[in-house]
C-alpha cells in the first residue's frame, strides 16, 4: 500500500510525455508529406505577397522541411476548411468580433497596413495542434525579430 502513491504518480507522470501535443498529428504529417496546406484570405489584399507573410512561409518551410501549397479565397470557407483539417494554416484578417476567434488559434500579426484600410495580417492555425502552433509561433517571431 505505501507504494499505491508513487504508482498513480508515475502513471499520470507517463501521460505527459511529450507535450505538447498535436492531437491530429499536424507538424509529424507536414514532416512526412514535405507540404503544409496554406489557405491565403483574399479580403483586403493579398498576404501571400507581403514580405512578411513570405518570410514567415520560408521559415516553415525551413523548420519543416516542407512547401507550403497555396490557395487564395475568402475567410469563411478557408476557416472551414482550416477547422476540418483540410489546411493547416490560414493567413490573413479576421476581425476580433468574429465567431472564428474563439474555434481557431489566431497568432501574434506578422503585419499591419494603414492604407487604403486597416488590416492586420497574422497566422491562423487549428486549435489544440500545439506542436504546430509552436512551430508556428517562433517563425512569427523570427520574423518580428528580424523586422525590428
Amino acid at each position: 500500500m505505501k507504494c499505491a502513491p508513487f504508482l498513480l504518480t508515475a502513471l499520470a507522470l507517463q501521460g505527459c510525455g511529450s507535450l505538447p501535443r498535436d492531437p491530429d498529428g499536424t507538424l509529424d504529417r507536414v514532416r512526412a508529406q514535405h507540404v503544409y496546406r496554406v489557405g491565403i484570405i483574399a479580403d483586403g489584399g493579398d498576404p501571400a505577397g507581403d514580405r512578411e507573410s513570405a518570410a514567415f512561409l520560408a521559415g516553415v518551410s525551413r523548420a519543416t522541411g516542407a512547401r507550403p501549397e497555396l490557395r487564395q479565397g475568402a475567410s469563411e470557407p478557408l476557416l472551414l476548411d482550416l477547422q476540418a483539417g483540410r489546411l493547416d494554416l490560414v493567413i490573413g484578417t479576421v476581425s476580433p468580433k468574429s465567431p472564428w476567434v474563439s474555434e481557431v488559434a489566431i497568432l501574434k500579426p506578422l503585419a499591419e497596413r494603414t492604407a487604403p484600410q486597416h488590416v492586420i495580417v497574422t497566422p491562423i492555425a487549428r486549435n489544440g495542434e500545439n506542436k504546430w502552433i509552436m512551430l508556428l509561433e517562433s517563425q512569427v517571431d523570427a520574423v518580428a525579430g528580424g523586422a525590428a
